[in-house]
């Protein structure tokens, strides 16, 4: 169980570095680099036009925002724990008017119970202090047969990610696709089931660093997939 003051702690790190992030625009970057799985992913939950969606770790909200264009008769909400990221989003969505955005980390979620249809997380799972908390905040949140969709792309069976883990400045947790699959279990989550989605975007020839140290990184990387774990809440 992770301690009260080391979670604060730990969000306190979160928050400064992602603020960090946001003040250099890493969010339209992070897009780019994310759009093109977050687009499938989004595809496959089925959101209809009075959802009423939370996007947890919801950076600049791109995946806020093409949530709402699904559910454009319902809501949703992007919470993040950066509010220079919020700020950003905010900024970025005054043409959508179902939209809203909340400071607030994925442990204690600001919601009540059962106030959510759906629930979306474009690579933030792995960055939260308390996993196991966090999923059980989801359920919580979530309506009864309501559907949690997260695109993971550090996990163990993906190896060209686990550089990741000393390059970020923060802490990041390196979980198995059956470490994730326990963790939807054990937070009430039903039909838990997980698949691979895959980038079809060139990689460059001249690939020159970034997110990895070689071209051949990246490829490897893309090779393996992003690791899409869903599960209902059963109540």
């Amino acid at each position: 169980m992770t301690h009260y003051s080391s979670l604060i702690d730990m969000h306190d790190q979160l928050r400064t570095e992602f603020n960090e992030w946001a003040r250099a625009g890493k969010g339209e970057s992070m897009e780019r680099g994310h759009r093109p799985v977050g687009e499938q992913a989004i595809a496959r939950m089925q959101v209809m036009g009075d959802a009423r969606v939370l996007d947890v770790g919801c950076g600049s909200g791109w995946a806020t925002r093409l949530l709402a264009d699904y559910a454009s008769n319902g809501r949703v909400t992007g919470i993040d724990i950066s509010d220079e990221m919020i700020r950003v989003a905010r900024e970025s969505s005054t043409d959508y008017a179902n939209v809203d955005f909340q400071v607030a980390g994925a442990e204690q979620l600001p919601f009540t119970d059962s106030e959510f249809t759906h629930a979306f997380s474009m690579e933030s799972l792995y960055y939260y202090p308390d996993i196991p908390k966090a999923l059980k905040e989801i359920h919580r949140v979530l309506k009864a047969g309501g559907s949690f969709v997260a695109v993971i792309d550090l996990y163990w069976e993906n190896e060209a990610t686990h550089q990741w883990v000393d390059t970020l400045k923060v802490p990041v947790q390196l979980l198995s696709v059956d470490e994730y699959r326990r963790l939807f279990v054990a937070a009430g989550f039903a039909n838990v089931r997980d698949e691979r989605l895959f980038d079809p975007t060139p990689v460059p020839e001249n690939y020159a660093g970034g997110s990895f140290r070689s071209r051949e990184d990246f490829v490897n990387y893309r090779q393996a997939g992003s690791l899409l774990i869903s599960g209902e809440a059963a109540k």
